[in-house]
């Protein structure tokens, strides 16, 4: 008889309690690890591709010139990159149905780094190699700081928004108010923004804060770290760049 009250005690119910949920948190735990991995997979294959382009536009002179000077396609991959954010808003569960999204993906990232080399390309091949150093310790440096961190960068979605309203209306100003401080100011500026978009984004990455990516928005996630790296880099080599002749 007391054999069997201790196997229906109240302690040894609780245990199983805390066991279970300590299972639970080890599976989502798991779960989160390989959404993570997945995204940045994701995102490395977009870095992939966009090195690719701006590697062939250095080694081949005349796709090189092709870039620089091809307004029409130019045009058309502004176009086709900016349709390509545009639709998942009017179809948000086209970034979640599998083959669509990774083709959509593909497109984009093709057509935004027509976008990039033509900007990269304009300057000389050791000022892109130390903008791509300095991004890349810079990223590394703040990916490695957002899982460490215990503050909440999640919370921050509504001023980063704002912020990046002002920056673009700042770019659009730019064009008519030529002047270098202020291009300066627009430019370091876009670079803060920008790293706190990085921990903003790898945070909900990483599902640390108040606000996570759902485990299905493995597209949406990489394509948002994919163009804060991007930001990051433009706004680096547009500092310590030095353009061609």
């Amino acid at each position: 008889m007391e054999d069997s009250a201790d196997i229906n005690s109240p302690l040894l119910g609780n245990k199983n309690e805390e066991d279970d949920i300590y299972l639970e948190e080890q599976i989502k735990n798991k779960l989160r690890e390989g959404f993570t991995a997945k995204v940045f997979g994701i995102v490395a294959y977009q870095m992939v591709i966009l090195f690719l382009v701006v590697l062939l536009g250095f080694m081949n002179s005349t796709f090189k010139e092709w870039l620089l000077t091809s307004v029409l396609f130019y045009a058309l991959a502004i176009i086709i990159s900016f349709t390509c954010l545009f639709i998942p808003i009017f179809k948000p569960n086209l970034l979640k149905a599998v083959p669509a999204n990774y083709i959509l993906l593909t497109i984009f990232t093709l057509s935004y780094s027509w976008i990039i080399a033509a900007f990269t390309l304009r300057f000389t091949a050791t000022s892109v190699l130390t903008a791509l150093f300095l991004t890349i310790v810079m990223v590394t440096c703040l990916t490695i700081y957002t899982f460490w961190t215990k503050s909440d960068y999640t919370v921050l979605g509504g001023t980063l928004f704002t912020a990046l309203t002002l920056l673009i209306i700042s770019s659009i100003l730019l064009i008519f108010i030529r002047i270098e401080l202020l291009y300066m100011i627009y430019i370091y500026a876009g670079l803060i923004i920008f790293c706190i978009y990085l921990l903003y984004d790898v945070q909900l990455l990483i599902g640390k804060g108040e606000h996570k990516f759902g485990e299905d928005d493995y597209i949406l996630a990489a394509i948002n770290i994919y163009l804060d790296i991007i930001a990051i880099f433009i706004r680096i080599l547009a500092i310590v760049g030095n353009k061609n002749n």
